[in-house]
């Protein structure tokens, strides 16, 4: 008995043909995974200098606060609003500039601002203590970004 053998090799050849068609097939969007990273992250670095000062009878202590936000490939955010407050377990100690207790600012060119923050008086304080200073700039819909950094007020009645 013969079998033949054309209509085997044509089903093989269109399942193959097949195949390699499917298979050269891409999306040109794909899902980003649930678990990061994000193509959208935006990172908003906090930073105080010095991170501590001394809460003098006379003088307040001035620390410069620098805040950078960038996307997460370190591309600068330009023109972004940057709200800055005072957090202390005592309420606003020290003030900004022009004394506020809350201040917001634009990013420049290099997605960074700049303020300056003067800390209390030795009679302001009962004892050493930390404070923050928070940053936070708002985002898309309800969403923000926030940070903080600490600057460590160590009193002193000299």
């Amino acid at each position: 008995m013969k079998t033949n053998k054309k209509p085997v090799l044509i089903a093989i050849s269109l399942a193959l043909i097949l195949f390699a068609l499917n298979s050269c097939k891409s999306d040109t969007i794909s899902e980003p995974s649930p678990l990061g990273p994000s193509s959208i992250a935006v990172i908003l670095n906090l930073t105080a200098s010095p991170n501590a000062i001394i809460a003098g009878p006379y003088e307040r202590q001035m620390a410069t606060i620098t805040a950078t936000l960038k996307k997460y490939d370190g591309i600068p955010l330009v023109g972004q609003t940057v709200l800055f407050k005072i957090d202390s377990p005592r309420g606003s100690l020290g003030y900004f500039e022009d004394k506020l207790d809350f201040l917001t600012k634009t990013t420049d060119a290099n997605g960074t601002v700049q303020t300056s923050y003067y800390g209390p008086l030795y009679n302001e304080l009962g004892r050493e203590m930390t404070i923050y200073i928070r940053a936070t700039v708002a985002w898309e819909g309800s969403q923000f970004i926030s940070d903080k950094t600490p600057i460590y007020v160590i009193r002193s009645d000299e």
